[in-house]
């Protein structure tokens, strides 16, 4: 169950000694008392009358609790037993002794009458825990994309047995379906089988997924959300096999009963439950091995021996050995797959046992039936058990769930989703997809603390078992870097930064800005848009520059929102971004201290951007070697500076080659750090900046034409990677004319269509055609996920609209409307 609060830790457990033999010997008298432990206080032993012959000759059985974790007290008075107590009270005073933790555990969850589970809706904010499905919509429509997926490996039969273990509310199996609806042959091949014992929950899953009952006689329904027969079924053994099946098994595996077993001084003792002399229920050992011993054996033949070492408490879950048994025996002879999603380990379990009411832990044996009890699912035993019950079937994972929704392309639906919905809807859904793929609570929440998202990607775990004719299911077999690392720290990130793309202007906003009469009419219209807020308030009349400022100060705070999440190395990825609007600002200021300007007044017109801390104090420079030491000691350029300029050079050197060579050395340091991040941000990046390389040496080439600048001097400044390193480098330094460059570029084939815009001997379209062209890779970086470039990508974007707002905002004040779209550059 997705709960905020598996985040807590639990309450310290003593411990005993890891040296004790797996099943020592029976002393001569097996039910003697071992001496009290220091914890708890109470004595070793107690005595409680057998059942059966023994009872009958008088004889007593002694129920050690020496060595025993004695549980926190229970959380209120006691009160009059309930119906599910006294029934519980009755079969231990029958059995005449303690009752196994996976007992108490059904009775607790599943009693007919009494059960948790039975007669109430026990999910979503209202009930005691919160389910993924319950958390958005895309959980189930990416269990929907697993499924089709698998169906058509299976060869898209014509009729599929599509069984659901413990649907809840019927909410993943709506997702499914409406997430499905598009393919229709599958949706016609579905016959759905919804196991569930509790007639509550089934009615539920009838009223939403829109059923209309079919026959009488059966449980058998037609949902109106694909026209798809539904089933119901108390447990798998009831759904008709001999069809090619999918069975899903989300949340359901952590509700089976479980053992619990603790090492004492005379070995592996199972924990039990118990009525105590204060009427009580309480935890005891039991005196001699047990029937559910057989399946610790099992257990502990398949952990290794360090696991082994460790232990002091040991969970197993018979049923769910038996249900997974039962489970690969019908996918081996019948085919398909089944996904098993759940909170777990990838390891063997230790004292997981866990009681939550109303979203709080609760003493596990207060009030039973009004707490859900679930236990860590131990994944590497539903491994083996389907791996021993059948030949025919491959298990694969555990992987994570984050890892599972990412490599499906949640990231792609959140990012579809956002595009076409309200404030209020992004944020439910970015808090959801936190949930889902998240791990911890979620950075920069600003609402109340007690709702602040927990995510839940790491804790849960995906499983799949496939028949073995079918090879590796999806994602199973996407399993690189990306998929393993992304989502856990950087997929609510990508999720707030695709969220932010959905507001880019498009075409049709672009095109109601270019009617517009004046400023105020721009203001207008961007009303409506993110900007809207930033400019409410400017009074008329308006300047451009008021317009550009407005809307680079929005920029600024989405980037320092991004950053204020960001853990490493997405934040320095995230530096790096802005380090070149740092080199603007510092060119800046050395020209205006060349100048003697006021250098506090060229401050206030630096780019916010490429603001750092220190840099107010290169307004106490007197003088250009004041002003290289400051810069070297107290700026984030400090190694660009120090490698590759001295204070001679800002005397002397051409300020336009000062920046070109911090630009230079900036570029090949932020491309170095992208390929050491490898993966797909690699990749994109490396792309990316190779075409910024690329385009700054044209540019250096065209505006060096004329000028005394040689052809050492152009090559130093040309960045060492990209398409044009190095051969075409070799051409641009020689060439004397535009069209010299022109012949050098359409030898490149990515580059020929930008020159084919300009006319020969001339170059005035060349700077919209980069745009264009950098515009088209930008939009390129949000059709992959897992990488870092979408925060780079997004950043241009939105530095290419701000630009384009201004040159509308220009032609407008000026009466120039006319040429609007001479520099205009659309994205979407």
């Amino acid at each position: 169950m997705l709960r905020r609060l598996l985040t807590q830790t639990s309450s310290p457990r003593r411990l005993l000694s890891s040296k004790t033999p797996f099943f020592s010997k029976p002393s001569l008298s097996p039910f003697s008392s071992l001496p009290s432990s220091p914890d708890p206080p109470s004595s070793a032993s107690s005595h409680v009358e057998e059942s059966g012959s023994a009872a009958a000759a008088g004889t007593t059985i002694s129920v050690d609790r020496s060595a025993l974790f004695n549980p926190p007290d229970h959380s209120h008075e006691p009160t009059p037993d309930s119906e599910l107590v006294k029934h519980l009270k009755s079969v231990i005073k029958f059995r005449g002794g303690p009752i196994s933790v996976a007992e108490y555990m059904e009775e607790v969850l599943t009693n007919p009458i009494s059960g948790y589970y039975m007669n109430r809706d026990v999910f979503g904010a209202q009930g005691d825990f919160i389910t993924s499905p319950e958390v958005s919509q895309m959980f189930g429509e990416m269990i929907g994309v697993w499924t089709v997926c698998l169906w058509e490996q299976m060869g898209k039969p014509e009729r599929v047995n599509l069984i659901e273990l413990g649907p809840g509310r019927g909410t993943l199996m709506v997702d499914l379906l409406r997430g499905t609806s598009k393919f229709r042959n599958f949706t016609e091949s579905l016959h759905i089988h919804l196991v569930e014992c509790s007639p509550a929950l089934q009615k539920l899953q009838h009223q939403n997924l829109k059923c209309t009952d079919e026959s009488s006689s059966e449980k058998k329904a037609i949902s109106s959300l694909a026209g798809t027969p539904v089933h119901w079924h108390a447990s798998l053994e009831e759904v008709p096999s001999g069809v090619p099946t999918i069975i899903i098994a989300h949340e359901f595996y952590d509700a089976l009963p479980v053992h619990q077993f603790q090492k004492s001084p005379r070995g592996w003792c199972e924990k039990m439950v118990d009525v105590g002399e204060d009427s009580q229920f309480r935890f005891v050992l039991s005196p001699q091995p047990t029937p559910a011993a057989l399946y610790l054996v099992k257990r502990c033949t398949w952990a290794t021996p360090e696991e082994k070492e460790k232990l002091e408490h040991v969970e197993i879950s018979p049923k769910s050995m038996d249900l997974t048994r039962e489970i690969a025996k019908r996918i081996g002879s019948d085919g398909g797959g089944a996904l098993i999603i759940d909170y777990g380990k990838d390891g063997i379990i230790s004292d997981s046992l866990q009681a939550i009411r109303e979203h709080k832990f609760v003493n596990i044996l207060d009030d039973p039936g009004s707490a859900d009890l679930s236990a860590y699912v131990d994944f590497p035993s539903i491994k083996h058990s389907a791996e021993e019950a059948s030949e025919n079937v491959t298990v694969h994972g555990p992987m994570t769930q984050s890892q599972f929704l990412g490599s499906l392309g949640i990231n792609f639906r959140v990012d579809a989703l956002l595009q076409n919905c309200d404030d209020e809807q992004a944020e439910s859904l970015r808090s959801g997809y936190w949930r889902l793929v998240g791990d911890g609570e979620a950075p920069f929440w600003e609402g109340p603390d007690e709702q602040t998202p927990i995510g839940m990607g790491e804790r849960y775990l995906a499983m799949a078992i496939v028949n073995r004719n079918q090879g590796t299911p999806a994602p199973f077999q996407m399993y690189g870097f990306e998929a393993l690392t992304f989502n856990i720290h950087g997929g609510y990130l990508e999720a707030i930064v695709r969220g932010h793309r959905a507001g880019l202007l498009t075409t049709a906003d672009y095109n109601n800005l270019c009617q517009c009469e004046n400023l105020d009419d721009i203001k207008m219209h961007l009303s409506a848009t993110k900007y809207g807020s930033y400019l409410q308030n400017e009074p008329s009349p308006l300047h451009t520059t008021t317009i550009v400022e407005k809307c680079t100060l929005k920029l600024v705070d989405d980037y320092k929102h991004m950053l204020c999440q960001a853990t490493e190395p997405m934040s320095t990825f995230l530096e790096y971004i802005r380090y070149g609007h740092m080199i603007d600002n510092v060119v800046l200021i050395v020209t205006g201290t060349l100048h003697e300007r006021d250098v506090q007044e060229l401050i206030e017109k630096c780019h916010p951007l490429g603001m750092f801390d220190s840099i107010a104090t290169l307004a106490v420079a007197q003088n250009m070697r004041e002003l290289y030491r400051l810069v070297l000691v107290d700026t984030p350029l400090a190694p660009y500076f120090s490698e590759c300029l001295t204070s001679e050079d800002l005397d002397d050197m051409n300020i336009e080659i000062m920046r070109n060579t911090l630009y230079k050395a900036y570029l090949e340091d932020f491309y170095k750090f992208c390929q050491k991040l490898g993966g797909a941000t690699s990749e994109i990046m490396s792309d990316l900046l190779a075409f910024e390389a690329d385009r700054r040496a044209v540019n250096i080439t065209i505006n060096s034409i004329g000028t005394e600048l040689t052809r050492e001097d152009r090559k130093k400044l040309y960045s060492n990677f990209g398409l044009l390193y190095p051969y075409g480098h070799e051409e641009l330094a020689i060439c004397e004319d535009i069209d010299q460059v022109r012949g050098v570029m359409e030898k490149y084939p990515p580059y020929q269509a930008i020159f084919s815009k300009m006319s020969y001997g001339e170059s005035q379209m060349l700077d919209k055609a980069f745009y264009e062209e950098e515009v088209r890779r930008l939009c390129l970086a949000f059709e992959q996920q897992f990488h870092y470039g979408v925060f780079f990508a997004y950043m241009r974007l939105r530095e290419q609209e701000i630009r384009n707002l201004m040159w509308i905002s220009e032609c407008v004040a000026q009466n120039q409307k006319s040429r609007i779209h001479d520099s205009v550059v659309y994205m979407f």
